[in-house]
């Protein structure tokens, strides 16, 4: 995964590619070269978590809506509920 940020000497878009986990660690600082006007600086990351939130009216008294999922080989298939994401195996 990369994340775009601007160079604070020359204003240019600067990814930084975090695949092996490089700038990940909040409340530190990291150093990076901008390969447009190599001069060094530091950025700081910041992870914010978001919620999204969707009706499961199988937990409030309805049916659960199960279907199977896509797994191969289809041995390893089982029913998970569209609404609210409980599994069980198949033929239960």
């Amino acid at each position: 995964m990369s994340h775009d940020v601007d160079c604070p000497y020359c204003g240019k878009e600067v990814e930084i590619c975090n695949d092996d986990g490089f700038g990940m660690d909040e409340d530190q600082k990291h150093e990076y070269e901008c390969p447009h006007c190599e001069k060094n600086f530091v950025f700081t990351t910041s992870i914010c978590i978001s919620y999204d939130a969707e009706k499961a009216d199988c937990l409030n008294d309805d049916e659960h809506n199960y279907e199977q999922t896509k797994h191969y080989p289809e041995r390893y298939r089982r029913l998970r509920c569209t609404m609210c994401g409980d599994e069980k195996p198949i033929g239960v």
